[in-house]
């Protein structure tokens, strides 16, 4: 009987910190599991279950809210599912429920894919293909995509993580980012305006305990490091925690601290999710960093997490 999931990926490596495991999930390419030695780094969810508030699940070809499901394209409007019923949008693309298919896998890496067909909604073929990697520096994804069609399609990506410190009540967790401006949105989500960060309740420059406040924000204008990427930290009381890296092409981060996340046994818990992401919501109708693939372009970016104990 194949679970809810879809078919299980199980990774590992021996790093020098200890041992790493992630599990994928087929459906959705959902990281359902990420571990080192006996610490859970994102809420995990039953092979059985349906990933809760789309844990883990990689989104394309748009993040976030499409308003009402719709956009226009050559003068046609076109109309996608409502999956968030109560806002009347549609919510993370098109992938969240397929079932990506396993091109290789070794012990530490797996790569999937899923191929967007033409729809009513979204007239275009396009390849897609995450890999999953566990090596010495933590975890990576790596996103892909050609584009198929004989015309240049709209494409946005990302990721859903909600990661933890399972030592640590999630609540205590503090979240650190040095993004320079906030997308205001609507009471449905949808965007509005830009605005600095500095000054505002959303400088996180110098953190925020999850247990606070329920944080649910996309934020741009993130600054590069040394190494390319920008970041976003999770730390513990003591120190330690996660590095949550992206690479320029994800010019965008959603972070969300809900106090209701259901947990493996059901129960309501407190959880942080980090969600790169190349565009902001509803990018569809604004353009703000949608990418236009033309046709056999290829797109690929690379986010990850890097592991401090």
């Amino acid at each position: 009987m194949v679970a809810a999931s879809g078919e299980q990926y199980a990774l590992s490596f021996s790093s020098s910190q200890g041992e790493l495991r992630a599990v994928i999930a087929q459906v959705g390419a959902s990281l359902r599991v990420f571990e080192i030695d006996e610490i859970e780094l994102v809420e995990p969810y039953r092979e059985d279950q349906v990933k809760p508030l789309c844990a883990g699940a990689i989104m394309a070809p748009w993040v976030n809210r499409l308003d009402g499901g719709m956009w226009a394209y050559r003068g046609e409007q076109l109309h996608n599912p409502i999956n968030i019923a109560e806002q009347q949008n549609a919510n993370h693309g098109l992938l969240l429920d397929h079932a990506y298919v396993a091109e290789e896998k070794t012990g530490s890496a797996v790569t999937l894919r899923a191929t967007i067909e033409p729809s009513t909604g979204y007239p275009f073929h396009v390849d897609t293909w995450v890999k999953y990697e566990l090596s010495e520096s933590g975890l990576t994804a790596t996103h892909r995509a050609i584009n198929r069609s004989g015309e240049a399609a709209p494409y946005a990506t990302g990721a859903h993580p909600y990661f933890k410190f399972s030592d640590v009540a999630t609540s205590e967790l503090t979240v650190y980012s040095h993004a320079g401006t906030q997308t205001v949105v609507d009471d449905r989500q949808i965007p509005v305006s830009r605005r600095p960060t500095a000054g505002t309740e959303c400088d996180l420059r110098d953190g925020f305990r999850v247990g606070d406040r329920c944080l649910d924000e996309d934020f741009t204008d993130l600054p590069l490091g040394s190494d390319g990427n920008s970041h976003v930290y999770l730390t513990t009381p003591d120190g330690r925690g996660l590095d949550v890296w992206q690479d320029s092409t994800f010019k965008h981060v959603v972070i969300f601290t809900p106090s209701f996340f259901p947990s493996a046994d059901g129960s309501p818990v407190y959880a942080a999710a980090i969600e790169p992401s190349t565009a902001a919501p509803n990018a569809f109708n604004s353009g703000d960093d949608l990418i236009w693939l033309e046709p056999e372009d290829e797109f690929q970016a690379r986010w990850g997490v890097s592991i401090k104990l």
